[in-house]
């Protein structure tokens, strides 16, 4: 009768405890590399953003609204407070340019031209559109504000921001796409959104310009 000696499991169980562990410790540094790797990448990029003040994007909009839902291409183009923010129809044809110079805000729409102090103020005033103008510069490039709850993807770039500010409340941008574009990734998909005030922006860029 043959028989096997109980100190043989004991000696194969002691082995599977051995490599189960190399594996999950194996596994744990890899998730630790993951987290370091996204921590520095998102560091990194919202450093660049930070000082990326002189750009153009081209692009296309949507403006919801519980009454009405409007689409347009979008150029814009941003260095430091001056801005030059116009929507054109499939054919080209001007709907609206918005600039403001650092002092005044100026619009132009269905022929007539309007001026203001602030560019929001004014875009409500004219439209009715409540547009986060003030912080949309930073939104769009995908910077994280100090106080800003921020969902980060495996690769740490912001996928879900709520920002926190006195003029923020309400609002919350989800970014779905990014491409790596001169040194530094941008969205490429923004969903801006605010259920308080029933406003949804959506924004599909095409083109990003660094200057």
């Amino acid at each position: 009768m043959l028989t096997t000696s109980p100190y043989k499991f004991v000696g194969i169980y002691l082995l599977i405890l051995l490599v189960t562990g190399c594996k999950n410790t194996h596994n744990l540094h890899n998730r630790k590399a993951i987290d370091m790797s996204a921590e520095y990448l998102q560091l990194h990029n919202q450093q660049k953003l930070t000082l990326m003040s002189h750009w153009e994007l081209t692009g296309k909009i949507a403006i919801i609204t519980p009454s009405e839902r409007k689409s347009a291409y979008l150029n814009w183009q941003q260095s430091n407070q001056v801005v030059d923010f116009r929507l054109s129809n499939l054919i080209g044809v001007s709907l609206l340019k918005l600039t403001y110079d650092g002092d005044v805000a100026r619009l132009q729409a269905d022929g007539e031209e309007y001026e203001g102090e602030s560019t929001e103020a004014l875009v409500y005033q004219t439209t009715g559109w409540i547009l986060p103008l003030d912080n949309l510069p930073q939104w769009i490039k995908g910077s994280v504000g100090e106080q800003d709850r921020v969902v980060l993807s495996d690769k740490g770039l912001p996928e879900i921001i709520q920002p926190i500010c006195a003029t923020c409340t309400g609002w919350e941008i989800t970014y779905s796409q990014y491409e790596h574009v001169q040194g530094v990734w941008l969205p490429f998909l923004v969903e801006v959104n605010n259920p308080l005030k029933q406003t949804r922006l959506k924004f599909k860029v095409s083109q990003w310009q660094r200057k």
